[in-house]
């Protein structure tokens, strides 16, 4: 029962491919914390420009949809890496090991080809923008700049969940 809330937080994967994806996943969360602490401190300006004095970040909704749409793509390759996705175990709470690790494996496997698919759509959607020279209406972003690091994100997510497959096929986890 105790291992259905196991978090892998110090996962140090003993193979390159491992110990590089885990650094680059990291480097990806740290970037959604960074951005995220962007995010607060630029609201907080704005809200006080608004009151105090009737100045607010113009576009400042604009930058937020964009950032928090971001911060959590970047996010979510990490959270993988470290098996912190909710797993919901209703079912299988009284299933044998073996039984859960395949299960295990096959989220992680139907997970990548979603991550996989998702890139490749956003990065079709993010070119179809940028030929179309969308932009945002208040600042005129280009809105096509939000998506390339999704593309990124769920690229690195893919890449993550099929090696977080391939070390539960190996039977390489503690």
């Amino acid at each position: 029962m105790a291992e259905a809330l196991f978090v892998d937080t110090e996962a140090r994967p003993d193979a390159l491919i491992g110990r590089v994806l885990h650094k680059l996943c990291r480097f990806f969360a740290i970037c959604a914390g960074i951005m995220l602490i962007l995010m607060a401190l630029m609201s907080l300006t704005s809200i006080v420009g608004r009151s105090l004095f009737d100045k607010p970040i113009l576009g400042d909704y604009e930058l937020v949809q964009m950032m928090s749409a971001v911060a959590v793509t970047l996010s979510l390759p990490f959270c993988q890496m470290i098996r912190g996705h909710i797993i919901v175990d209703f079912f299988t709470t009284g299933l044998p090991r073996k039984v859960n690790r395949v299960f295990d494996i096959l989220a992680s496997l139907i997970l990548a080809v979603a991550a996989f698919a998702f890139s490749w759509r956003i990065g079709i959607g993010m070119f179809d923008l940028r030929e179309n020279g969308d932009a945002s209406m208040l600042l005129n972003v280009p809105t096509w700049w939000g998506y390339a690091p999704m593309v990124l994100s769920f690229f690195l997510l893919g890449c993550a969940a099929l090696y977080t497959a391939w070390v539960d096929f190996t039977g390489a986890r503690a």
